[in-house]
């Protein structure tokens, strides 16, 4: 009994060890989101939503938060341009998490971005966001999957 526990808890640490490993919060993986965030809110509060379908891989897909999948970029840019067209600027994105294994990374975090009311006034709303991040041959990091609630 004695070597079958020492077993598994050998086990649960070599484990362990290994997801730690993998998915570790480090400097570089949170600078390569820090810049991939900073690109992508630039590109949204430019208003060019083709430029921003563009930070998606080809097949990206999209949950705004209502229930329904967007595939691809032509779906992804139409979505953008209908936000934009509405008004909606100054968007943020704060990093809570990330995730890193291999060629993808995984990012938590909370979205902000302000529009207007029915009475034209300036209103802040924002959510939670989960986006996969995967770098391409060239070693550029694209959005692979991009999901999001509205909290307030």
């Amino acid at each position: 009994m004695k070597t079958f526990l020492s077993a598994i808890l050998l086990s649960s640490t070599i484990i362990g060890g290994t997801v730690g490993t993998a998915f570790a919060n480090d400097n570089d993986t949170l600078a390569t989101v820090t810049a991939v965030n900073q690109t992508w809110n630039q590109t949204f509060n430019k208003g060019d939503s083709e430029a921003l379908s563009e930070l998606y891989v080809e097949d990206a897909t999209l949950s705004p938060g209502n229930g329904e999948v967007l595939v691809g970029r032509e779906q992804i840019a139409q979505l953008f341009k209908s936000f934009l067209d509405n008004g909606v600027n100054n968007h943020r994105i704060e990093t809570i998490n990330t995730y890193h294994s291999g060629n993808q990374i995984v990012q938590l975090g909370r979205w902000k971005a302000d529009g207007v009311n029915d009475k034209q006034e300036t209103i802040t709303f924002g959510g939670v966001l989960v986006t996969v991040l995967e770098q391409n041959e060239q070693g550029d990091w694209e959005v692979k999957s991009h999901v999001w609630n509205m909290g307030s």
